[in-house]
């Protein structure tokens, strides 16, 4: 369990990637658009975990609290060379899926939201924006097991 009162998706969210130990690697975390990381990814060096706004959903309303369920986009990418072969980016892909696997064990053992099981969909990003990276992008929603008390 990720400790302290966490209010907000994305706080929760970034506390699971913080709390991640991926064979002692850096991970670097980004929550924003898609034209934001465009811009910032050129900084990065180390694979990252973006959290892509718009994140949409449904807010769950109770005479105690109110719950959170968005829609989430979530991306693990990871800087490549331009003119790479299908290999490289074969290899890449799938340390982004295993990246990904560690993320909803991480997220599962959180405790801060309902259990993400069975099939999740990816789709392959490559040459989606002006830097070169690669990886996949999840879509799922996460429904928070504990909201903001209305008490």
């Amino acid at each position: 369990m990720v400790e302290g009162k966490i209010t907000s998706v994305e706080k929760k969210v970034k506390s699971v990637v913080e709390a991640m130990n991926v064979d002692g690697a850096a991970i670097n975390y980004m929550f924003a658009n898609w034209a934001q990381v465009n811009v910032k990814i050129g900084k990065v060096k180390e694979p990252t975990i973006v959290y892509v706004l718009p994140a949409s959903g449904d807010i769950d309303i109770s005479w105690k609290e109110i719950k959170d369920n968005p829609e989430a986009k979530i991306a693990f990418i990871d800087r490549t060379n331009f003119d790479f072969d299908g290999e490289e980016n074969d290899e890449i892909i799938e340390r982004m899926k295993h990246l990904c696997y560690q993320f909803v064990m991480k997220l599962n053992e959180s405790e801060l939201f309902e259990k993400i099981e069975g099939k999740l969909h990816y789709q392959v990003i490559y040459n989606h924006l002006d830097e070169n990276v690669t990886g996949i992008l999840i879509s799922l929603t996460l429904k928070e097991v504990e909201g903001t008390s209305l008490c």
